[in-house]
């Protein structure tokens, strides 16, 4: 396997307008966006046919004749109103990016199948991003290296891009918080269907200083086969991915896969040869993945430079007062998270959220059983990730 790859060569898309894309342009692309059976790929090249999404939409009889499914194509778009769909994201405030829009991601729209339409909460902008991905059943070591791969780039100055999933996604973006830096998180459902659930204060914390960014349209469920179009959002939104843990079948390889078509520079973080979830970074690195110990691996490669004064290393998050207390709690050992909300006399929610706060930083793990416990050898304010 090649991970040189140069970027792939494309049909030139139509110039974008350099105002703001009228509404009708942007109702049109949700429209193409919705339609049953009909790919990324296809509303690309129906974009170059016709000139515009909002062409295309008035055009579907002419664009799908030949295809076998073509009147069900044409039937969902007369029962369907994107305007509607605009108007709502709108009052929700969810913008709305269509792919001719000059807001739209650039490295995302050059990639072979970008979205249709993307569906944003936050603050997308073209700094340079990295995507970490891996494990959901991430370790230890993986969280804490993750940590500090994700603080130190975020520091350096760039955009931490991830799946907003269990394990290595969510340990990515919180440390990129921590370190006051820019994350976006591409999500396998509507915008406003979190998943998973317990990562719903991570998601609002990611949207009030980065993005939450999905192209699927507010209500969609995440389903299975949503996620494999997410990662290739995921990849294609940066200009390198880094895998951090995973067994040979893990989801981050698809992400790697989508990586290489895109042309993005690949890289591992090696592991220990005794964990089953070291499987996936080593075996790229044996087909020839950049090997990423420290942040500095990744901006060299991706010549990407820091900015004057910014520091090697994010310096480490102190544990709030709330945190502090939790943590103390757990001093003398495991003990039930019931026990734990009884101790503290706060709402379940709030003990879950700052239970999975910690778990993400590795201040703590969750044991079968309900039972928390501090992990070994941290302090209270160090943070792993």
């Amino acid at each position: 396997m090649n991970f040189r790859v140069s970027p792939l060569g494309h049909a030139a898309m139509v110039e974008a307008a350099a105002q703001s894309v009228p509404d009708e342009e942007v109702a049109a692309s949700i429209g193409l966006g919705s339609l049953p059976h009909v790919g990324p790929r296809t509303v690309r090249r129906w974009l170059e046919q016709a000139g515009s999404a909002a062409a295309a939409w008035r055009s579907l009889r002419s664009l799908t004749a030949g295809r076998r499914d073509a009147d069900e194509i044409v039937s969902a778009s007369r029962a369907f109103d994107p305007a509607a769909m605009l108007r709502r994201c709108r009052e929700r405030g969810i913008s709305v990016l269509a792919l001719l829009d000059p807001a739209y991601p650039a490295r995302l729209r050059a990639i072979p199948d970008p979205p249709a339409v993307l569906y944003v909460r936050g603050t997308l902008d073209e700094r340079p991003a990295v995507a970490i991905v891996g494990s959901r059943r991430a370790t230890a070591y993986g969280r804490a290296a993750t940590g500090r791969m994700a603080a130190d780039l975020a520091a350096a100055g760039v955009t931490i891009v991830s799946g907003l999933a269990r394990g290595i996604d969510g340990a990515a973006h919180q440390a990129a918080l921590d370190a006051e830096g820019h994350t976006v998180a591409v999500l396998g459902c509507g915008i406003d269907v979190l998943y998973p659930r317990e990562h719903r204060r991570l998601a609002e914390a990611i949207a009030a200083a980065g993005a939450l960014v999905s192209e699927f349209a507010p209500g969609t469920p995440p389903l299975p086969g949503h996620f494999p179009r997410r990662n290739r959002v995921i990849s294609g939104l940066a200009l390198g991915v880094v895998v951090v843990e995973g067994a040979e079948d893990s989801g981050a390889l698809v992400t790697v896969d989508y990586a290489l078509e895109q042309g993005r520079e690949v890289f591992a973080v090696p592991g220990s040869i005794f964990s089953v979830k070291s499987r996936a970074p080593h075996e790229l690195l044996r087909q020839g993945a950049r090997i990423a110990e420290r942040a500095d691996d990744v901006l060299d490669e991706l010549k990407l430079s820091r900015p004057p004064g910014a520091p090697v290393t994010a310096p480490a998050r102190t544990a709030s007062d709330d945190e502090a207390r939790l943590l103390a709690f757990l001093d003398a050992g495991p003990r039930p998270l019931d026990e734990v909300i009884e101790a503290s006399a706060w709402p379940a929610a709030r003990v879950a959220a700052l239970v999975t706060v910690l778990e993400v930083r590795g201040l703590i793990r969750c044991l079968p059983g309900q039972m928390v416990m501090r992990t070994p050898g941290k302090a209270h304010g160090s943070s792993e990730g």
